[in-house]
């Protein structure tokens, strides 16, 4: 199991303030928390809780108020870590194969060996045919297959994911938890994946870090009992599966009535 396995991102009573003329609002406070090399972490808490600022982070796009956070770098011809955002974050004047091929080029790799790459990896998305396309032209969905497809195509040693499938309808949603969770277990990339969705963190999760109410602090850890290779359908047919959301719903709930 991924957390036998050595620490690759350690936090260490971290905490976060942000200030304005109006105030100060502590968004994260004494968060400790292991990741481990090759496993899939969800952070799950209610809103406003802070997980999307610890992912900030994780990836440097904030500094910690306080605390520490060390994300090892074991090789230094990779990323360390890529960043997959909600909002569908590609450039909308690019092509599709252009929004995958330009961070390659930024870190030296060749036009032709990027182009292969990223063909490759628009494939693993189920995005072949659409390599010329502008993102504008395209769905919500596939826009979010192209962000993803870019982030593992700098092959990071960290995947940071911030609720990459909130703004998907629902059935898209379950067959991108599905594609996400066969790439996983392709690749078994360290992932940190924030997100709302219970069910979500379950099929996809080793462990789901449980954070409270504001000012976030981490609740409780749960280890996800699912072997892998894991089949979307039969671990959402699990009883075992259906008592483990309640008893999460239940933790959930706790945080949710103070606030």
């Amino acid at each position: 199991m991924p957390p036998t396995q050595p620490v690759k991102i350690a936090v260490r009573k971290l905490g976060k303030v942000f200030s304005s003329g109006a105030g100060s609002v502590r968004a994260l406070d004494e968060i400790v928390l292991d990741v481990h090399d090759g496993e899939f972490l969800c952070l799950l808490g209610p809103s406003g809780c802070g997980k999307t600022t610890l992912l900030r982070v994780m990836a440097g796009l904030e500094r910690p108020s306080s605390g520490t956070i060390d994300m090892r770098h074991d090789d230094p011809s990779r990323s360390l870590s890529a960043v997959v955002f909600q909002d569908y974050s590609v450039f909308p004047w690019k092509t599709i194969r252009e929004n995958v091929i330009f961070p390659l080029l930024q870190t030296g790799v060749r036009r032709a060996r990027a182009k292969e790459i990223a063909d490759h990896w628009l494939a693993q998305l189920d995005l072949s045919g659409f390599e010329n396309a502008y993102p504008d032209t395209v769905s919500g969905g596939m826009k979010q297959r192209v962000a993803i497809a870019r982030a593992l195509a700098v092959e990071p040693e960290t995947l940071l994911m911030d609720e990459p499938l909130a703004a998907l309808d629902a059935q898209l949603r379950l067959l991108l938890q599905e594609k996400l969770l066969d790439l996983w277990q392709a690749n078994q990339n360290t992932v940190v994946f924030v997100t709302h969705s219970i069910d979500e963190a379950l099929l996809l999760g080793d462990r789901i870090a449980v954070m409270s109410a504001r000012p976030g602090r981490i609740a409780t850890v749960i280890d996800v009992p699912f072997d892998r290779p894991r089949h979307p359908d039969e671990i959402r047919a699990s009883p075992d599966f259906a008592a483990l959301r309640d008893e999460i719903w239940h933790r959930l709930r706790r945080e949710l009535q103070p606030a």
